[in-house]
């Protein structure tokens, strides 16, 4: 055996053809055998000690086209084996010349190329070549070799068809060796390679061969300093080509569309590779970025988007910040925010808003800029950044980046004028409010700070009242707001509901309130729809008359309130004439209360099942019915655990680590009581529980008692007659503090068959009524007061007793200390004391007996309102000054008056004194006298039609009011409730016909000085004013001038005045005339500024009997030829422009309070008050001088809805 420093020789001598001539090889078996220990003999050659002159003869055999075209496979990869082995051991000079290589890498590539069979029985030879190539670093022989680009193309080709996914990965990295040898061993690459290796980035080579991507991504990372400048030199190529020949095309008349789009696509797959290189190795691209940053200033519209898209997505890409690296680029970029073209806009807003995804840390460069593009001119690109938000995934980082003015503006989109940019905002905002639930769950304060407040900015979208919107929003808030179908847990569920509605605005409650009274509204129309459906099956196809047409009706009723109107109707129509009893019963379940949510979600889907099979093409159009009347939002078993919530002190909720909801659950059984009460009569039994009301916590008992309350009102005469329950109730009667006491005597009375209990405590409370200590004195009144209404036939026996002690003993009670000049502050009624509250309360035994009386005597009617009156016109005092008691005596007693008008019956017992009287309960000094009556007592009652039209005109007194938001609430209920109340079809609407109601208001105003007409004129036409911007339009101005104008055929009926004592009848009728020419004037003025036309009403007008009695003709006569408006007012009035002045009228800006007759902010922190001023001298001075001043002492507060009263009169 030789020595390792002794040269080795090949000893093997191969006989591999039949002769000399080497034309023909020996057999093929004996070929195999002389091949195979030639290889293996080869293999085992060290390169440092071979003697090459011993190769020399197998050399020169191994080319000879013999072997290397043998029509055998194995033959040829046994060849290539064994000369892979003579060039590693020749290495680093080839022992053929240029030609041979030439040859012998031909026949490297076709065996390479045949690496994709794995399963061949020469794949073993064909790896062992592969290797040998990449360790040897023989491809540098062919790298080096003049005009061999074809076979280096040819190489590149070969291997990236190779590689495939499932090889060994040893195989891939031998390739991408093997590639990257050839890349750098030559001084230049040739364009086919370029091309072959960018046509690896490719979509559809992607998705073909993900491996020979992969290896297309590290093959160019890997050599990227060498392929930039080719890499830049292909996309100048292509893009400055395409972009001249687009240039081209547009300067040609009659443009060839087909090369323009043929151009355009090249661009696009251009650009698209760029986006693949930028994400697989962006080191090939740095000559290219400046390209694409000119690109962003040509003129071609498309060049500038497709530019846009792309390096918006290359600044998003991770782990290279090449906003940074390339600033000027990324500053160009941003400039596009502001392009001519909205595409580019919109490309440019789309990308920016993924940088807070991928890149955070440029979130304070974009921030004012997303907002910009929120609010553009545009509606596809304000349309485009609610998208793109809504896509984002809201990680730590991302909900850091994103501040609170993009939040804002994206909410504020939610109510643009296009329904496309409102559904998208819609959504983007649900979206990105479910991916923060877990931390709001959690009580994370910076997550509630920022996006707790997104639930607000949905609901308060109701008050757009727009069907689209409405059946959007409430798919998202079963969806993605409170997405119970991931909660399992009912328990969980009532705390994402309580969680959700707690952080709700005042008027984002009611705006969920009415999405809840609107599917209430919407159940109540289906259930009828259903019966007659089921009516004309149990009809055997006929029908009786009318029930088609009646059907037909309530169909478009439903739909109207959907989006796609038409589309609804016909859908409705079809289901009804399906006649499917399974359907009808299914819909029918979905929507009954006594369903929990399991059952309401597997009668939807099974009657969707059927629909489906019947009538597949109704699906999608009645989907959102199906969605609207599923009770999955409310529902009966989350009602038990809003009980546990809503007390005081819940001590499961302290068990489970939960969170308070106190008042967020009290709110909501309020209203399940009052739209939903079947939900609350099945939970009954845990709701009257008489060991909850035996706590020690007074709180706490309160707290249920109340929620007893709200049941029973939901529910008269249900409350169970147990006799523990009946002795507990009692017993809080007796002995409980003020509320216990109330609260349980209104229990008692809705207990069935509990009169004898009702009548022996009204017995014992009257019996004590002058013996019950001073601590007691409130509770036992206040109780008297529940029996007075709801138990009139035991409180019957004491009417006339009760209201002599009262009215000579509480009522007659004053107060000491009231020489103080000037009102006392408000105080909450739980500041006074019990003899305060006693007197409270006896006004509301009064009032709660007229009005729980079947048939009351003359005399306690004429005692009730006599107090009532007595009190509402002294402002609940008799002196010249107030305590804080008279204030409440004022607010229980006009409310009483108002409870009065709310029954048909004892409305005529009202005067229109006493609603002038009322008038000025509205313009009270206090703000939360005049608020609450107005907002809790008044408001309702008209929306409600419970009390007659004439109470209307007090809603315009509030010109002066210094809270903006009790004038918006008028506004909004004026033009969006009572403007649509109409006696009959086409008559005037209520809001309409009060005018001259209203007009008759203000001549008995008390502010009326007919010494200083100018200025009076001046204070009353603000009034005025406020009633055209709320009332009037094009359609009804000529009603409203033809009513002023009637007035002056009427005279100011003569009727006791509470209020202006010393004035005659005359004085008012001359009034009168002049408000009806005053209105005429601001009429025409309006009408002029809004180019309205002023035409004679064709119909026949009356004015109210009890107010206006009619002129004889003569009398007419007289009064028309007579001018009553001040030719001084008319003269100032003419100096001054119609807009300006109608600019100051509308102005809503003010520091002080200006309710009329009221003046001078006052010293309550909370409220702006107002003190009753003297001269309307005065007045006139501070309304002219308040339009200089600013809004300092103005509270801010949200625009409220319809505020209805929570039940409890307190």
């Amino acid at each position: 055996m030789t020595n390792e420093d002794e040269p080795q020789e090949l000893s093997f001598r191969p006989k591999l053809f039949a002769g000399a001539s080497q034309k023909k090889t020996v057999p093929t078996s004996e070929l195999y055998k002389q091949l195979k220990k030639l290889s293996k003999e080869l293999n085992g050659l060290q390169q440092e000690t071979v003697d090459t002159q011993s190769l020399d003869s197998v050399t020169k055999q191994l080319l000879v086209p013999a072997l290397l075209k043998h029509s055998e496979q194995g033959v040829v990869a046994y060849v290539t084996c064994c000369i892979a082995d003579v060039l590693r051991l020749y290495a680093p000079e080839a022992p053929y010349n240029d030609d041979e290589v030439r040859m012998v890498f031909s026949v490297f590539i076709d065996q390479l190329q045949l690496l994709s069979d794995a399963n061949n029985q020469f794949f073993a030879l064909r790896e062992y070549l592969l290797t040998s190539l990449a360790t040897v670093r023989t491809p540098a022989l062919i790298a080096l070799l003049p005009g061999a680009e074809d076979i280096i193309s040819r190489f590149f080709t070969v291997l990236f068809g190779v590689v495939a996914p499932g090889q060994p990965h040893n195989i891939y990295l031998q390739v991408l060796d093997i590639l990257r040898q050839l890349i750098e061993e030559r001084k230049s690459v040739p364009q086919d390679v370029v091309d072959v290796i960018l046509l690896q980035f490719t979509k559809r080579r992607q998705q073909d061969n993900p491996v020979a991507h992969q290896l297309a991504g590290d093959l160019a990372t890997g050599t990227s300093d060498i392929l930039q400048r080719y890499i830049y030199q292909y996309f100048n190529d292509v893009i400055v080509n395409a972009a001249q020949q687009r240039s081209e095309q547009h300067r040609m008349e009659g443009e060839d569309e087909g090369a323009a789009n043929s151009s355009l696509d090249d661009l696009r797959s251009a650009h698209y590779l760029i986006l693949e290189l930028n994400k697989a190795a962006p080191g090939t691209l740095l000559n290219v970025i400046p390209q694409l940053e000119e690109e962003l200033r040509v003129e071609d519209v498309d060049i500038r988007v497709l530019s846009t898209g792309v390096l918006g997505e290359m600044f998003a890409e991770k782990g290279f910040m090449l906003a940074k690296r390339y600033e000027s680029t990324w500053k160009t970029w941003m400039g596009r925010r502001a392009d001519a073209s909205s595409l580019v806009r919109i490309q440019w807003v789309e990308h920016a808003v993924s940088l807070y995804q991928h890149q955070p840390q440029l979130s304070r460069e974009l921030g004012e800029h997303v907002v910009e593009k929120l609010k553009d001119v545009d509606e596809r690109v304000r349309q485009a950044a609610c998208h793109s938000l809504g896509l984002l995934e809201l990680s730590v980082a991302v909900q850091n980046a994103i501040g609170h003015d993009v939040i804002e503006a994206l909410g504020e989109r939610c109510k643009d004028r296009k329904a496309v940019v409102r559904s998208e905002a819609i959504i983007a905002l649900a979206t990105l409010y479910s991916q923060v639930l877990g931390a709001l769950e959690k009580g994370d304060t910076t997550t509630r700070q920022r996006w707790g407040g997104i639930p607000s900015k949905i609901f308060v979208l109701r008050y757009i009242n727009d069907p689209d919107i409405d059946s959007k929003v409430e798919s998202i808030l079963t969806g993605a707001i409170l997405n119970f179908a991931k909660i399992k847990d009912d328990r969980a569920k009532c705390l994402r509901l309580l969680l959700v509605f707690d952080s709700l605005t005042t008027k984002a409650r009611n705006g969920f309130f009415s999405y809840m009274r609107r599917q209430q509204e919407i159940i109540r129309l289906t259930d009828v729809f259903l019966r007659l459906c089921e009516g004309q099956n149990g009809s055997d196809g006929g029908s009786e008359d009318g029930t088609e047409q009646r059907l037909r009706q309530l169909i478009i009723k439903i739909s109207a309130r959907f989006p796609e109107k038409i589309k609804m109707e016909n859908a409705l129509s079809q289901l009804a004439s399906l006649r499917d009893a399974e359907i009808c019963k299914g819909l029918r379940a979905t929507m009954d209360p006594k369903n929990d949510i399991k059952a309401v979600r597997k009668w939807q889907k099974s009657s969707l099942k059927r629909l489906s099979s019947l009538a597949p093409n109704l699906l999608d159009t009645t989907a959102p019915l199906w969605k609207c009347v599923g009770l999955t939002t409310i529902n009966r078993v989350l009602v038990p655990f809003l009980i546990e919530h809503a007390s005081a002190t819940n001590p499961v909720a302290v068990i489970h680590a939960e969170p308070q909801f106190h008042n967020a659950a009290d709110t909501l059984l309020t209203y399940i009581a009052d739209v939903f009460p079947e939900m609350l009569r099945l939970c009954s039994d845990e709701l009257f529980v008489v060991s909850e009301l035996r706590s020690k916590n007074v709180v706490a008992t309160e707290e249920r008692l109340a929620l007893m309350v709200r049941f029973a009102k939901a529910i008269p005469k249900a409350v169970p007659s147990t006799e523990d329950l009946q002795d507990q109730l009692a017993e809080f009667v007796r002995t409980g503090n003020l509320r216990q006491a109330k609260y349980a005597a209104f229990l008692i009375t809705q207990i069935p068959g509990a009169a004898e209990l009702c009548a022996a405590l009204t017995r014992d409370v009257v019996d004590n009524l002058d013996n019950i200590h001073v601590e007691r004195r409130a509770p036992s009144v206040a109780a008297l007061a529940r029996f007075a209404q709801y138990a009139p036939t035991a409180y019957a026996t004491y009417a006339d007793r009760v209201s002599q002690i009262l009215a000579q003993g509480m009522l007659a009670y004053d107060q000491a200390g009231t020489d103080t000049e000037g009102d006392f502050e408000w105080q909450p009624r739980e500041n006074l004391d019990d003899a305060e509250l006693a007197r409270i309360y006896s006004v509301k035994v009064l009032s709660n007996w007229l009005v729980g009386a079947e048939r009351p005597t003359r005399e306690a009617v004429q005692t009730v309102v006599g107090t009532l009156r007595r009190l509402v016109r002294s402002g609940g005092s008799r002196d010249r000054s107030r305590t804080a008691v008279d204030q409440h005596l004022l607010l229980v007693a006009a409310s009483g008056m108002l409870k009065i008008a709310a029954r048909p019956q004892l409305d005529r017992l009202l005067s229109s004194a006493d609603v002038q009287s009322l008038a000025m309960v509205v313009q009270d000094s206090c703000y939360e006298v005049r608020s609450t009556f107005l907002q809790k007592k008044l408001i309702p009652l008209l929306v409600l039609r419970r009390i007659h039209a004439r109470f209307i005109p007090l809603l315009f007194l509030v010109e002066f009011e210094v809270e903006e938001s009790v004038r918006k609430n008028v506004v909004h209920v004026v033009e969006q409730r009572l403007a649509q109340l109409r006696p009959t079809p086409g008559s005037p609407s209520a809001v309409e016909d009060s005018f001259c109601r209203f007009l008759h208001m203000l001549a008995h105003h008390p502010d009326w000085d007919d010494a200083q007409p100018v200025a009076t004129l001046d204070l009353f036409a603000r009034y005025l004013e406020f009633y055209i911007s709320c009332v009037c339009v094009a359609q009804n101005v000529s009603l409203l001038f033809c009513y002023a104008g009637e007035l002056k055929a009427y005279r100011n009926r003569a009727v006791p005045d509470g209020i202006n004592h010393n004035i005659g009848n005359d004085t008012f009728t001359t009034r009168l005339y002049v408000l009806s020419e005053l209105a005429q004037y601001l009429l025409r003025e309006k009408s002029m500024s809004a180019n309205w036309p002023v035409n004679v009403y064709p119909g026949k007008l009356s004015l109210p009997e009890d107010l206006f009695e009619p002129l004889s003709d003569l009398e007419k006569s007289e009064v028309s030829r007579k001018p009553f408006l001040d030719p001084e007012f008319v003269t100032q009035r003419a100096k001054s422009s119609g807009a300006s002045r109608l600019s100051v009228a509308t102005k809503r800006s003010r520091s002080k309070a200006k309710v009329v007759g009221v003046a001078n902010a006052g010293k309550s922190a909370k409220r702006s008050k107002a003190k009753h001023q003297s001269s309307i001298k005065g007045k006139v001075r501070e309304m002219d001088s308040s339009n200089d001043e600013g809004d300092s002492d103005a509270m801010d507060q949200d625009e409220e809805d319809v505020v209805m009263s929570s039940g409890e009169e307190d």
